[in-house]
C-alpha cells in the first residue's frame, strides 16, 4: 500500500512495507474461518428503499440493483443471503446493518445445501 502526496511541485510517495509472515499469518486465520452467510431477514417495517440504500452503504461489493433484488426476495421468501464471506467479515457486516435497524444474521456456509437460501441443511 503506498500513499502519494503532492505540493508545491514535489511528490512524496510513502509506501508501508508488511511482514509477510504476517500475511500468511492471516491468511491462515481466514482459512480456519471458514466462508460464512451473511442473512437478511425480511420485517414489515423498513422500506424496500431503505433496506437497498443500508444494504449498498455496508455491503460494497454489491450494485444497487443487486441490493434490491435481495430486498425483493428476502420480502418474498422470508429470509435470503446477501453474500457470502469469511466469519470475521460476516459479523462485521451483520453488526454494521444491524446499526440501520435491520434484521440480519450469519451461518457458516456449510450448514446449506445446493446453494439454497435457508439454513439448517435445507
Amino acid at each position: 500500500e503506498f500513499e502519494t502526496k503532492k505540493g508545491r511541485g514535489v511528490t512524496t510517495i510513502t509506501i508501508d512495507r508488511t511482514d509477510t509472515d504476517t500475511k500468511v499469518e492471516e491468511k491462515m486465520d481466514l482459512d480456519k474461518e471458514g466462508w460464512w452467510r451473511v442473512l437478511l431477514h425480511n420485517d414489515e417495517i423498513h422500506t424496500f428503499e431503505y433496506v437497498t440504500e443500508a444494504l449498498v452503504k455496508v455491503v460494497p461489493q454489491i450494485t444497487k440493483r443487486k441490493a434490491f433484488q435481495i430486498t425483493r426476495r428476502t420480502h418474498m421468501s422470508g429470509v435470503s443471503t446477501i453474500t457470502t464471506v469469511w466469519k470475521s467479515l460476516a459479523e462485521q457486516m451483520c453488526m454494521g446493518l444491524q446499526t440501520f435497524g435491520l434484521t440480519v444474521s450469519i451461518a457458516p456456509d456449510e450448514d446449506f445445501e445446493d446453494n439454497r437460501e435457508g439454513g439448517g441443511g435445507q
